[in-house]
């Protein structure tokens, strides 16, 4: 938030805007000079103190970019690339500062709808985004609706609605807890597999029902390890890609993968992105490709979809705010 400071000059006043922002552990200070106390309007200073709330000022920049320099990060999260990324971020976040916590509420239940709709969608699940819609916020139930999918759109609206806090911790238990609010009135397999599973489309030999939980330790283990080392971006989708690689569950894995791949964004107070069900093909080979460690195109699969995410959902709230 910017506020208006008067300083004076050879008994003149003078009026300019202030701001403060924290970019990690550092906090800048930027100022904006506006005129003479005297000859500036009340509007005019009400539209120059929200342009300049607006504005990213080129400092900031500076800091993002010394900032990524210090991740690990390889093709293709150039740092150019992922500047492009943080701009976006910050400017999510001013969406979120800005708007009236009622319109937020609105904008977050209707991105929350659209990432478990497509996600659902990505899975098999045969329902329009108008049935989703009319289930989620008119519990409204047609009758030809097959009971599984209405509970599968109710249990991950319900999970993501939660997860936008960020409060928790990722640990087992929090996994866990996941899976089995997803299934619920879906299946009571809930827990780690008991026999093997496969991945149709995908020739790779997942993880055996005996050392389901071992190896989800130990992707816990790696998260807690490289969450301050790389970006945040490359940490959540390489994360999902181990967590769909030991396929810990019965069901429910690829909707609880892509919840813990937007949880982790979160928790890096990053926003969260969609994977719609018309990238199901590019989604499935970028995960491929990384099940022989070529990361290269799941690391461009998740530069596009963060892109696309602000553009197509969170961008037009910027430009009118």
């Amino acid at each position: 938030m910017a506020f208006v400071q008067e300083r004076k000059s050879k008994g003149i006043a003078y009026l300019y805007l202030d701001k403060s922002i924290r970019i990690g552990k550092r906090v800048l200070k930027v100022s904006k000079y506006l005129g003479r106390k005297d000859e500036i309007s009340k509007d005019k200073i009400e539209a120059e103190t929200k342009k300049f709330t607006l504005d990213l000022h080129p400092e900031i920049l500076k800091i993002i970019e010394k900032k990524l320099k210090k991740h690990k990060h390889e093709y293709p999260l150039s740092v150019e690339e992922l500047k492009k990324i943080e701009e976006m971020n910050l400017k999510y976040k001013k969406i979120k500062n800005f708007l009236h916590k009622k319109d937020w509420e609105d904008i977050k239940k209707r991105f929350v709808a659209n990432v478990v709709f497509e996600s659902n969608a990505l899975e098999g699940n045969s329902l329009t985004l108008r049935n989703f819609s009319e289930i989620i916020f008119e519990n409204k139930i047609i009758g030809t609706a097959d009971l599984r999918e209405v509970y599968d759109a109710k249990n991950s609206y319900k999970a993501f609605s939660k997860l936008f806090s960020g409060k928790k911790e990722l640990s087992e238990a929090f996994i866990l807890g996941l899976h089995k609010e997803i299934m619920k009135n879906i299946d009571d397999r809930t827990g780690y597999k008991k026999v093997p599973n496969i991945i149709l489309g995908r020739k790779i030999q997942l993880t055996a029902p005996k050392d389901a939980e071992k190896e989800v330790k130990a992707l816990l283990k790696w998260y807690k390890e490289y969450k301050n080392k790389i970006h945040p971006l490359e940490l959540a989708f390489k994360f999902h890609h181990k967590f769909e690689r030991i396929h810990p569950f019965a069901d429910g894995n690829g909707r609880v993968g892509r919840l813990l791949l937007n949880y982790i964004l979160i928790k890096q107070e990053y926003y969260p992105i969609i994977i719609r069900k018309t990238h199901r093909n590019a989604y499935l080979k970028a995960l491929s490709a990384a099940d022989v460690n070529k990361y290269v195109p799941l690391m461009r699969f998740a530069l596009e979809k963060a892109k696309d995410t602000y553009r197509k959902f969170f961008e037009i709230y910027y430009i009118h705010i």
